[in-house]
């Protein structure tokens, strides 16, 4: 170790002695000094320096001497080795050189110094420089050599603690980085000691419980839950410190809202260097809508055996891939005859009397849900062979994909609808041949009422004025019972041909037939200075246009015909959207019907009327009905409502309304859709 030699002061130098020497035969004569303290002295202080010399190059931590100018005088072996310095290169130098930041030098310079030339120390952890660039982290401990002589230098101890510095960095580190995971994670996380005192918790926790980790710090399990839930927490926590072993429990607690959850507790016990228990970490998991759903899974369980079993329909579980009857009800094995246990062992192939390539192409379509009614002819435990309805859908049972099909016997209705068939066939034969008859019969009997009235009139006119008053009334009586008979007939041909030699139908704008109709009853709307008006347009509808015409020809025609006395027809004509298609309104002011008669106006040769009052053979709104009812449409008669056309203060007159099926859909208001 290269060292600087350490002066002695005035104090520990020999006296200086200064004599006169006189020899005498030989003999130096002078006088005689004793000098043996001096030497002592001087090996005592030898000693001191080479025991200095020793601690100081057997000292685990850098020392280092420096003058009031900072440069080093004296250093040991350590502090090199921590620098990576040769002790003849850095002795001398100013202490700079071991620095990495001229600004670090300049203000440890400024704050250390005065401290240490106050008598005081200074210690503190400093950024550091090695002499291969590498910056290391090193704690300076310094003072004055002699605390009322700063001018001695100062001594400073240097320990490297790079690697303690890092290792709590990193231990810093790794605390936030838990503590910004355990602040991620949603699930409420909680820390408690030995005693149950919470000491931390994360973010998810404090908002559960409404509570700040701080004002958490301390606290109890007593302080956040009912008392008779915290003392069954106590005792498990009781348990888990005694044989540590990770524990999950579900109970309840109540949240930061006030309401009472069901949760699942996991909790473990972490320990202290030695494996004696530190605490308890524990996670909260809410469990209250897998509680719920779980309930419901049980209620929908019980329903679903209830429904099943219960059921007097006859219900079938079956699997879709084997054919084989998973499950039965008892109205099941009633109905089949088999016993249960038996029932449940069979396929669906030994029942159904399909081939089974065929029920297995049935049972495939029922599973993609492609199809979902089924008819089929089961067999009986008994060999009776009957006929089936087969609802199936998919039903999930404990995770197996099977059908569920409710099967309705349905044999005898079948039995009556091959009977209503036969009937059906043998009416609309009937039909055809009445229709027919009704045809060809009024075609014919109108040639005979043409001859009564021609021979009439002959004789009439041979007559001449022989005639006298009482045999001219015969006559007109005559000629008018033969022109009434032929209207009669006319109208009986119109109804009979209704649906009969209709066109097929097309869409048909109603505007066009209302034109054709109002003009066929122009002479008469004129006569008796009727008002007829459409509000709004008249919709597109599928139907035969001879026949809407015929309909509006006879509704209008009756509004004129079924006239007030007091006031002049006025017929208003709307349409409006339908659920069904359009609804048509024909309204009149005219006589009315009475409520009790709104059916009976429908039938054929129905009148409300006598003769002498108003003409008519009671077959034209039957026709009207008819014609409506071919259009798969409805005509009604509705209350009067209460607008404008009004006869003493009170609504009068009669509103015809019918649906008729649109062409194209028809978009439909909320309050239409009401109506």
């Amino acid at each position: 170790m290269v060292t600087t030699p350490i002066q002695p002061s005035r104090s520990e130098s020999a006296p200086k002695i200064r004599s006169r020497l006189r020899w005498r035969r030989g003999q130096m004569i002078g006088p005689q000094i004793d000098v043996t303290g001096s030497k002592r002295i001087e090996e005592e202080l030898a000693e001191s320096r080479l025991q200095l010399d020793a601690i100081l190059d057997n000292a685990p931590v850098g020392v280092v001497m420096v003058d009031g100018d900072r440069v080093i005088r004296r250093a040991n072996k350590a502090f090199a080795a921590t620098f990576q310095h040769r002790l003849e290169d850095i002795v001398g130098s100013k202490s700079r050189v071991i620095y990495g930041d001229d600004r670090v030098f300049e203000e440890l310079g400024r704050r250390a110094y005065p401290l240490m030339s106050a008598g005081g120390q200074f210690d503190e952890e400093v950024m550091m420089r090695r002499a291969d660039g590498t910056d290391i982290r090193c704690r300076l401990l310094g003072r004055s050599l002699k605390a009322d002589d700063p001018s001695r230098g100062y001594v400073w101890a240097v320990e490297d603690i790079t690697i303690r510095w890092r290792a709590e960095q990193a231990l810093n580190d790794r605390a936030g980085f838990q503590r910004v995971l355990l602040d991620t994670v949603p699930v409420p996380i909680f820390v408690q000691d030995v005693l149950g005192h919470y000491v931390d918790a994360n973010g998810a926790f404090e908002r559960w419980m409404g509570i700040d980790r701080q004002a958490l710090f301390g606290r109890t399990v007593f302080d956040l839950a009912p008392a008779e839930l915290a003392e069954v927490d106590e005792a498990v926590d009781r348990a888990l410190l005694t044989d540590q072993q990770p524990q999950s429990y579900e109970t309840q607690l109540r949240c930061a809202d006030g309401t009472l959850r069901d949760v699942l507790f996991s909790k473990a016990v972490y320990c202290r260097t030695g494996g004696k228990p530190a605490g308890i970490v524990g996670a909260v998991m809410d469990i209250s809508e897998r509680k719920h759903a779980e309930q419901a899974l049980r209620e929908r369980q019980q329903l679903f055996e209830q429904i099943f079993v219960s059921s007097c329909a006859v219900k079938l579980l079956v699997d879709p891939e084997s054919g084989m009857i998973v499950d039965a009800n008892p109205a099941a094995a009633e109905f089949y005859g088999y016993p249960l246990d038996q029932l449940r062992s069979m396929r669906i192939h030994e029942i159904n009397i399909l081939p089974p390539e065929q029920v297995s192409a049935e049972i495939r379509d029922a599973r993609a849900a492609g199809r979902q009614h089924f008819r089929f002819r089961h067999r009986l435990a008994s060999g009776e062979i009957r006929d089936v309805e087969v609802y199936s859908s998919n039903a999930v049972v404990h995770g197996r994909t099977l059908l569920m099909s409710l099967i309705h016997d349905i044999t005898e209705r079948c039995i009556a609808e091959e009977a209503l068939r036969h009937k059906t066939g043998e009416l609309e034969r009937s039909n055809a041949e009445l229709e027919a008859f009704a045809y060809v019969a009024s075609h014919d009997l109108r040639q005979p009422l043409r001859v009564i009235t021609s021979y009439l009139t002959l004789l009439e006119r041979s007559l001449g004025d022989t005639l006298d008053a009482d045999g001219r009334e015969c006559i007109d009586f005559a000629r008018d019972g033969a022109q009434r008979m032929d209207r009669l007939i006319v109208d009986l041909l119109d109804y009979s041909r209704v649906g009969r030699k209709a066109k097929p139908f097309r869409p048909v704008p109603l505007g066009d037939p209302l034109r054709l109709a109002l003009l066929n009853l122009e002479v008469a709307i004129q006569d008796c200075g009727a008002t007829v008006t459409l509000e709004g347009e008249l919709p597109t509808v599928a139907g035969d246009d001879n026949e809407l015409m015929r309909l509006f020809q006879n509704l209008v025609g009756n509004a004129v015909k079924y006239r007030a006395q007091d006031r002049p027809p006025v017929v208003r004509i709307a349409a409006a959207p339908d659920p069904q298609g359009w609804r048509i309104d024909i309204r009149d002011n005219g006589i009315g019907i009475a409520a009790e008669d709104r059916e009976r106006v429908f039938g054929i040769f129905q009148r409300l009327h006598r003769r002498d009052e108003y003409e008519g053979t009671g077959v034209g709104l039957a026709v009207c009905k008819k014609i409506v009812d071919h259009h798969g449409g409805r005509l009604w008669v509705e209350e009067t409502p209460d607008d404008d056309l009004r006869a003493g203060g009170r609504p009068c007159g009669s509103l015809f309304r019918m649906v008729l099926p649109a062409s194209v859909p028809v978009p439909v208001s909320d309050r239409e859709r009401r109506r």
